[in-house]
């Protein structure tokens, strides 16, 4: 039975680490895509340029934070699927935007604007795709996605204001900071909750 519980665990661990690194790949075709990026990673990279500190290091910061804060009222939301989310995404966007840009210039030369709508869909099928991962194995959400539950829980506010409101802060954020924002975000905004229940839907099956 402790092997079994063992196995399982280990099992919804890869694909959390999986997911998580999806998600990041996948907004690191958006920023090559040139089109907009969701309003939260927008305003964390717009406030770490301006700051000159790695995006990673920010993210880790800033996380940390939140969760602290969130921590104090409501525990339930957290695991280790949270320290991976909060941790990984900002590392892996750093590092990786800057070595596949030559590569994606090379691939299409002078960039049209077909060319950029397409990184941008395999950007979107991707960070939906992560999403779909990691929120399926149960392990604990980022502090990001955490606020609009907790929230609603506590019947402060519902769910869908508080996102929205939340959503619209970092929107107003990123503006002021310069992040990369675009018609990416207004579709990122739309258009993932239904393509993640598309892809969970097909994990179903």
């Amino acid at each position: 039975m402790f092997n079994e519980k063992a196995r399982s665990f280990s099992f919804r661990l890869c694909l959390s680490i999986i997911g998580t690194i999806i998600i990041a790949f996948g907004i690191v075709l958006f920023r090559l895509a040139h089109i907009g990026i969701d309003p939260a990673t927008a305003a964390d990279v717009g406030i770490s340029n301006t700051f000159h500190w790695n995006l990673g290091n920010y993210q880790l910061t800033f996380n940390a934070l939140l969760f602290l804060s969130i921590l104090l009222f409501d525990r339930t939301q957290f695991g280790v699927g949270t320290l991976i989310n909060m941790s990984l995404p900002g590392y892996i966007i750093a590092y990786f935007t800057p070595k596949l840009e030559p590569i994606t210039a090379r691939l299409f030369e002078n960039f049209s604007y077909f060319e950029n709508i397409f990184l941008f869909v395999v950007g979107m099928l991707l960070f939906s795709l992560g999403i779909g991962i990691y929120t399926s194995v149960h392990l604990g959400v980022s502090p990001y996605d955490a606020v609009a539950p907790l929230f609603n829980k506590k019947q402060w506010a519902s769910y869908r204001l508080t996102r929205s409101v939340q959503d619209l802060i970092f929107f107003i954020i990123a503006i002021i900071f310069g992040g990369p924002l675009g018609l990416g975000t207004f579709l990122i905004a739309t258009l993932t909750g239904f393509i993640v229940q598309c892809w969970r839907q097909l994990f179903k099956n």
